[in-house]
């Protein structure tokens, strides 16, 4: 069965305000709020961006979106969930800080946020799916809890899964702490023995203590949780992803993603995937990306699945721009993601995303003027 993405296309010209409006009129063409019941909390996951990330969503799409819920009497919220790497958004006291920052804030949204696994990451509902890499699943408390979803999803490259788009988002955005740590054990970080300086600062930074330098640095493969830190703070750049399970990583994000809402009813959660600021990597990076693309648009559909394979089909048959970091004779066709990643099948996620029933790749692109 095919599944309908609305898409409204975006050009350099258009204001913020322009793109707003857009957002309006998608939610017009998808009937989203006409599903909704008086009262019901509806959990609007976004990402709100690590600190020093300039490419995360502008709040004021979320306040669009909040002005366009409030006259259905509902209780909408602006939700995420708490990191399992340590930098500003591993607790809710940072991660409300680092979202008030970036302009979270009750004045520009007018409805709460609220981290959705509580304090410190423990707020979790274990749900059973048995799939074939997870049982059970450990979802945040207060994303179970909602009556319905709005996942607000930046669609970009990634290093573990090749893009990340509305299954990512609902996949680790909607784990709680433990349910990260189950995700990402699957791709735990590898070590050049040879070229390690053996400085202790990765040993120093590790959450868990899962490493110990002597004359290089070994890590316990049995402490480790693959949050993948020391990748970021080895100073001669030898601790490397291990790309080699980086299958097994995408069906996880596909096995979290069915069990993030699988109590919710199918028209009481929508996706929406931003094609702006494209950048290589995801907005978990606390520093300033360069953008791979020119700007596409805004999709919207019910199917994260299908929603996620249009997206990834607009940027890979886009025509590269003067802001494009590819190279001006790569063809419109040819798979960006895997120029950017060239260990990584990002299909995967989709495929298995498919072959758990929770969307389709089969979709109709409809362009809303």
């Amino acid at each position: 069965m095919t599944s309908k993405v609305f898409f409204m296309r975006i050009t350099k010209d258009d204001e913020d305000s322009d793109n707003s409006t857009k957002l309006n009129k998608l939610f017009d063409e998808s009937g989203f709020i006409d599903n909704l019941e008086e009262d019901d909390k509806i959990a609007i996951k976004t990402h709100f961006g690590e600190r020093g990330n300039t490419t995360y969503l502008n709040p004021a799409f979320s306040r669009k979106i909040v002005d366009m819920l409030k006259p259905a009497k509902v209780k909408p919220f602006l939700t995420d969930t708490n990191t399992l790497y340590h930098y500003y958004r591993t607790n809710s006291v940072d991660h409300l800080e680092t979202a008030n920052r970036h302009g979270y804030t009750y004045s520009v949204l007018d409805v709460p946020v609220i981290i959705a696994d509580g304090l410190n990451g423990n707020n979790e509902v274990e749900v059973e799916i048995n799939q074939e890499l997870f049982k059970k699943a450990k979802i945040a408390g207060d994303i179970y809890e909602s009556d319905g979803l709005i996942v607000l999803s930046h669609f970009k490259g990634h290093c573990m899964c090749g893009f990340g788009g509305a299954i990512k988002n609902l996949a680790m955005g909607c784990a709680s702490r433990n349910g990260k740590k189950d995700q990402h054990k699957l791709v735990k970080p590898i070590i050049s023995k040879v070229r390690c300086l053996a400085c202790k600062v990765c040993e120093q930074m590790c959450p868990e203590g899962a490493i110990t330098v002597t004359s290089h640095a070994i890590i316990d493969d049995e402490k480790c949780i693959g949050c993948n830190d020391c990748i970021d703070v080895c100073p001669a750049h030898i601790i490397k992803l291990n790309r080699i399970n980086s299958d097994e990583f995408s069906k996880a994000l596909a096995e979290y993603a069915f069990a993030s809402i699988i109590n919710k009813k199918f028209n009481k959660v929508v996706y929406i995937n931003f094609l702006t600021n494209i950048t290589p990597d995801c907005d978990c990076n606390g520093f300033e990306q360069n953008k791979i693309m020119d700007d596409i648009g805004i999709l919207l559909s019910y199917d994260p699945v299908a929603i996620d394979k249009a997206s990834y089909d607009l940027v890979n048959n886009h025509e590269n721009g003067l802001d494009s970091l590819f190279d001006s004779d790569y063809v419109p066709g040819e798979d960006k993601f895997k120029k950017l990643y060239r260990n990584i099948d990002s299909t995967v996620q989709l495929k298995h995303a498919e072959k758990l029933r929770l969307g389709t790749q089969d979709y109709e692109l409809i362009e809303v003027m």
